[in-house]
C-alpha cells in the first residue's frame, strides 16, 4: 500500500526533520522546537524551527499528538530517514559477532536447531520480534488446480503437481455459491496457479485471489480458505521470538493494536507473505507501515534479510518493531546474523536437512 509522495524539502527543512526522527527515536517521545535546538545545535530560533515544522507537519512528515506538544514522525519521515541512513556504513557490532558466531559454530551441521537459535539471537540483540523463515527445497509446480460443487455451501478443492502428487480437500463457504461464480474461480485459480512453483506460494494473497474473482462477489473467508489450503503446501518453517518485547513499546499500548500484531504472529502464512519481500533484495529491506503487503504489520516496521539461496525460494530473517524502532542497529544485525546464517548452511551441507 503506498500513497503519494510528500513535498520535497529545503536543505533546513530537510535537517530538522531528520534531527526529530532521530530524537523521537531516542526519547519515544514528542519533539519541541527547544529541545532541537539544544541538542543538535540549530544557528536559526527556537520561532524558526517551529515554523519550519509547522510546514512539515502540513507537508504530512510529523504531527503534533496535542495542541501544546511538540512534534512526532509520520511514515514519509520514517521512509526518509532509513534512505538517508542506509547510504552510509552500518554500525559494527561485536557483541553480535562473538554470540551469534560461536552458535553457528555449535549448530553447524543442525539446520533447524541453527534457525531455532537464530531467532532467539535476533531478538536479544535487537529488542524486537524476530522472525526467521527457512528456505524453499520444493521444486514441485501445480500442473493443474480447480474447484467444483458439493452442495450450494461445499467446495472441493482439487490439485495435482508435476511429480503427480494429487490433494483433495473440502471446503465451506458461508453463502451458497452458483455454478457460474465456481467455474470463474476455477479459472483464477488455474490462471493464478497454475505452472507456479510451490516454494513461490507466498507471493500469492488472499487480495490477489480477490481481485482476480472480483466480479463474483465471493465471500472473504472462502478465499482466505482456499488460499491456507493451497499455501499448506509451502515447506517453509517459521521460527518466532521474543513476541513479549513489543510490550515495551509505547505504540502498542492500545489493545487492539497490539492484538493486530500478535494474531499475525502466530499466523505463520502471513509471516511468509511478508518475509518472501525480502528473498529477492540483494541488501537489507525495511518495509515502514503502509508499505507492508499484509494488513495485520501495517503499524509495524520490518527490517529483513535474505539468506541462504536466491530467487523466490529463498530464506529470510526479519525483525519487526514499532515505526520509532533503531533502525541503524536492527539493519546492522539483520545484515550480520542474515549473512552469518547462510554460511552456516552453507558449510554444514545438506544431510541434515
Amino acid at each position: 500500500m503506498r500513497h503519494s509522495p510528500a513535498p520535497p524539502l529545503s536543505a533546513r527543512q530537510r535537517e530538522i526533520l531528520m534531527a526529530v526522527v532521530r530524537e523521537h527515536i531516542a526519547t519515544k517521545a514528542a519533539v519541541g522546537s527547544r529541545q532541537l535546538k539544544e541538542k543538535y545545535g540549530f544557528s536559526v530560533s527556537t520561532a524558526t524551527i517551529r515554523n519550519e515544522m509547522a510546514y512539515l507537519e502540513e507537508a504530512s512528515y510529523l504531527c503534533q499528538p496535542h495542541t501544546s506538544s511538540g512534534r512526532v514522525p509520520l511514515p514519509e519521515a520514517y521512509r526518509l530517514y532509513v534512505n538517508e541512513v542506509r547510504e552510509g556504513p552500518l554500525p559494527e557490532h561485536s557483541k553480535a559477532l562473538r554470540i551469534y558466531e560461536s552458535e553457528c559454530r555449535r549448530l553447524k551441521g543442525r539446520p533447524r536447531t541453527l534457525m531455532r537459535a537464530t531467532s532467539r539471537s535476533l531478538a536479544v540483540l535487537t529488542g524486537y520480534p524476530s522472525v526467521v523463515m527457512s528456505p524453499s527445497r520444493i521444486q514441485e509446480s501445480f500442473e493443474d488446480i480447480a474447484v467444483s460443487p458439493v452442495s450450494s455451501n461445499n467446495l472441493l478443492l482439487t490439485y495435482k503437481t508435476d511429480t503427480g502428487k494429487q490433494v483433495q480437500q473440502l471446503l465451506r463457504s458461508p453463502e451458497p455459491l452458483k455454478a457460474e461464480q465456481i467455474a470463474k474461480l476455477s479459472r483464477a485459480l488455474r490462471k493464478i496457479y497454475r505452472g507456479r512453483c510451490i516454494g513461490e506460494l507466498a507471493t500469492v494473497t488472499t487480495t490477489d485471489l480477490a481481485a482476480a474473482v472480483a466480479d463474483c462477489n465471493l465471500p472473504e473467508t472462502l478465499l482466505q480458505a482456499l488460499r491456507q489450503a493451497v499455501g499448506a503446501e509451502d515447506d517453509r518453517h517459521i521460527y518466532v521470538d521474543g513476541t513479549s518485547y513489543i510490550l515495551d513499546e509505547p505504540e502498542f499500548q492500545q489493545a487492539n493494536n497490539l492484538r493486530e500484531l500478535i494474531e499475525t504472529l502466530d499466523h505463520h502464512a502471513l509471516l511468509r507473505e511478508a518475509l518472501l519481500s525480502a528473498a529477492t533484495a540483494s541488501d537489507v529491506t525495511v518495509t515502514i507501515g503502509g508499505e507492508s503487503r499484509v494488513k495485520g504489520i501495517r503499524r509495524c516496521s520490518m527490517v529483513a534479510r535474505s539468506y541462504a539461496h536466491t530467487g523466490l525460494r529463498a530464506g529470510s530473517v526479519a525483525v519487526l518493531g514499532p515505526m520509532c524502532m533503531d533502525y541503524l542497529n536492527a539493519m546492522s544485525v539483520v545484515s550480520f546474523v542474515a549473512e552469518s546464517l547462510g554460511e552456516a548452511l552453507a558449510e554444514g551441507g545438506d544431510a541434515a536437512w
